[in-house]
């Protein structure tokens, strides 16, 4: 075995520089604790930043309603509305900077170019980490330990046991996008050409179900002439996140619409075949939109994403697993420490007519579930359709995230936050994305100090104890309802319902 050429101690070692990551060491070093971050990159943020995804989904609070506010205040984030707080946009690249600001300046450490190699076990108890740097192997000890890799590797590491895929997918794991930067957009252009197109297609007697965004026309257009393979946007029109500092006639955004299907995401060779695919999509894409559609002539792809737009690979098991169901449901839990309060974020592991699957399958109506007979068709389910009915979440709940999902199973000090916490393949968005991603790190760090200061492990804290931290120390309002976007979805009058395109539920008027 090679030997260590360097050594390292600290109170809580976190690994993984994503949103989860970044919101622990947050906590963490502002609590006093000797506070490690070990990122295998160059820069924070995780595929928020470095994989082109900034756009701040699910509950905007705690250390992430911190983010939000302070990047607004640098002029760096863009709301849709300035009162919405729902999906604001921010500077991916400037981001990168903010997270370095927010974990350092409480005196948290940050080790880059580091990646994990291996643990070393003294019983149940993680002894050390040992990583591959280019100095050679390094060894962390620590008290406490928080895995924020993404895919778990850490807890896999450590003997967690974990699933990959879905069941009902045969084990595929959901699709992969690449992000990418784009420049030079003239929005205008677009916008009003997309109206003379939609103007046609009303005087044409065109239903309104059937109706196509200009975009859509074109690729349709593009497709028949040989000049793209499929369609890369859905019915509706052009998956794009605009980005601060722009003009509506020259604007920069970034898209995450190129797919990869049939995807095993913990395979290195599956995962590179999904990145040159998807390269190779964008530049198709690129040319695309400079021959056909209006507004676009003149686009550039200027950035590619660092890292592989990964949705799901290792699923350990927590002391509770967070189901489909629940976040269908809207359940509520006593040790609830964050809150999701969005769709089902499925991205088909198969299916490009598809993209998303909104709906689960539970035997009977629950909570606060939106409920039909089964619709979807054999291309939506391709090995085999659940029993019961389709059911989506109530865009006027939410679920709540559990502090048991976040301890690993026959670990005894090891937090689990983003998408490492114990969650089904249908619920993985809960975790994965910017809000409950924090949510999950914060609740970590409060958990961890607590279990040093009180010399317990994880597993033996009442989780009612670290959601009334996260009340009272943290100042996250977990006992009151969400305000804001979330309070004016409650207070809108109308009927959920399931539009043509997107398969997603959203109130319209009665």
């Amino acid at each position: 075995m090679q030997m260590i050429s360097k050594r390292l101690y600290c109170d809580v070692a976190v690994v993984g520089g994503g949103v989860g990551g970044i919101s622990a060491a947050m906590s963490l070093s502002r609590r006093g604790l000797r506070t490690i971050l070990f990122e295998k990159g160059a820069s924070l943020g995780g595929l928020a930043t470095n994989g082109y995804v900034p756009q701040v989904a699910g509950m905007i609070e705690g250390n992430c309603k911190e983010l939000v506010l302070r990047l607004e205040a640098e002029g760096e984030l863009i709301r849709r509305s300035p009162t919405d707080d729902h999906n604001p946009t921010f500077d991916p690249e400037y981001t990168k900077f903010m997270f370095e600001q927010l974990v350092m300046e409480y005196n948290g450490r940050i080790i880059y170019d580091a990646t994990c190699i291996d643990v070393e076990m003294d019983g149940n108890n993680i002894k050390s980490l040992i990583f591959y740097t280019k100095g050679g192997w390094m060894a962390v000890y620590a008290r406490m330990f928080i895995d924020g890799t993404g895919d778990a590797d850490v807890a896999a590491m450590a003997g967690v046991p974990y699933e990959v895929g879905g069941a009902d997918f045969a084990g595929l794991n959901m699709s992969t996008t690449l992000g990418s930067r784009w420049s030079r957009a003239n929005l205008v252009k677009y916008r009003d050409a997309n109206a003379d197109f939609q103007k046609e297609q009303t005087d044409k007697g065109v239903p309104e179900n059937k109706r196509v965004s200009l975009i859509y026309d074109a690729e349709e257009k593009a497709i028949a002439a040989g000049d793209l393979p499929r369609h890369f946007m859905s019915g509706t029109g052009f998956f794009q996140i605009i980005l601060p500092q722009y003009t509506e006639e020259n604007a920069d955004f970034v898209t995450y619409a190129f797919h990869s299907y049939y995807t095993k995401n913990d395979d290195v060779e599956n995962i590179t075949r999904q990145i040159i695919e998807q390269h190779q999509q964008m530049r198709v894409f690129e040319k695309f939109l400079q021959k056909y559609v209006p507004g676009y002539e003149n686009i550039n792809l200027v950035g590619l994403g660092s890292l592989p737009g990964v949705r799901d690979s290792r699923r350990p098991y927590g002391e509770y697993m967070l189901k489909t169901a629940d976040v269908i449901c809207g359940t509520k839990f006593e040790d609830g420490i964050a809150r999701f309060p969005e769709m089902l974020d499925t991205h088909h592991p198969t299916s490009g007519k598809h993209w998303f699957m909104r709906h689960g399958h539970i035997p009977a109506p629950a909570g606060t579930a939106i409920c039909r007979d089964p619709e979807c068709d054999h291309e939506m389910h391709p090995f085999v359709r659940p029993a019961g009915i389709e059911a989506r979440p109530d865009p006027r709940d939410y679920c709540d995230i559990p502090y048991r999902s976040l301890v690993p199973i026959g670990v005894d000090n090891l937090l689990m936050v983003g998408r490492c916490c114990s969650v089904e393949f249908h619920a993985n968005g809960a975790m994965r994305i910017i809000g409950p991603a924090m949510g999950t790190g914060q609740a970590a760090a409060v958990a961890a100090d607590y279990a040093l200061k009180k010399n317990m492990i994880p597993r033996d804290i009442d989780g009612r104890d670290i959601r009334k931290a996260m009340i009272e120390e943290e100042g996250v309002e977990l006992d009151k309802l969400p305000d804001g976007y979330w309070a004016d979805l409650r207070a809108r009058e109308g009927t959920p319902m399931v539009p043509p395109f997107g398969d997603m539920v959203f109130i319209a008027p009665n």
